[in-house]
């Protein structure tokens, strides 16, 4: 009789439960990930703060916002408030003074983009030995280019016996008058020779010409 194998005892051990697939495995935090990562966050905070630095030191000053040629009247419109950097090296007239600069004469050309002082503005003091005119010209007897302050011109009289001919400078840009066909403004002649031109320009006897000086 032959022996008969003896049955395998069954194995009871419990099987693994699977792990749910919710559940996830913790990373280990990298030393250098963590010493790059409160780097960023101090230059950062320093960058904030340098930010917040710059823009808290603001000065507000006055800008023109459009284009004023030497001799005319400096308008309001034609002025604005700006914020600029306090450490921006340009000398600039602050807010609080741009009262002072509107319905001035522009005593040199103000572009736009450009700080106004109030030392562009202002009436030229007339030069020892000179006179100031006011004339009244009608079309034909004035040339109609542009005539900015500071135009070499020459007055001719036009009646019997008059002086020739005698030379000014425009002092005031010509300005259109009501009547569409006049324009007045103001001429710096020589003493002597301001009577002789007020005279002729009261008698409509006078024209001018621009010359090159």
């Amino acid at each position: 009789m032959h022996n008969q194998p003896r049955p395998t005892a069954p194995d009871l051990t419990p099987p693994t439960a699977p792990r749910p697939e919710a559940v996830q495995l913790r990373a280990r935090r990298s030393p250098k990930l963590v010493a790059l990562g409160a780097l960023l966050v101090a230059v950062g905070g320093i960058g904030a703060a340098a930010l917040y630095t710059t823009n808290a030191d603001q000065r507000a000053v006055v800008v023109m916002v459009g284009d004023v040629a030497r001799g005319d009247l400096v308008g309001r419109e034609q002025l604005a408030v700006i914020e600029v950097p306090g450490s921006l090296a340009v000398d600039a007239l602050p807010a609080d003074g741009i009262d002072s600069l509107v319905g001035q004469v522009a005593r040199t050309d103000l572009p736009e983009g450009s700080f106004p002082l109030e030392r562009h503005v202002g009436t030229d003091p007339l030069p020892a030995g000179q006179g100031l005119v006011g004339l009244r010209l009608p079309l034909g007897k004035l040339p109609t280019s542009d005539l900015p302050p500071g135009t070499t011109v020459r007055l001719v009289g036009l009646i019997e016996g008059a002086e020739a001919a005698v030379d000014a400078v425009i002092a005031t840009r010509p300005v259109l008058l009501d009547d569409g066909v006049s324009y007045s403004f103001d001429v710096q002649v020589a003493d002597g020779e301001a009577d002789t031109v007020a005279r002729l320009s009261a008698g409509d006897q006078v024209a001018m010409i621009v010359v090159t000086r």
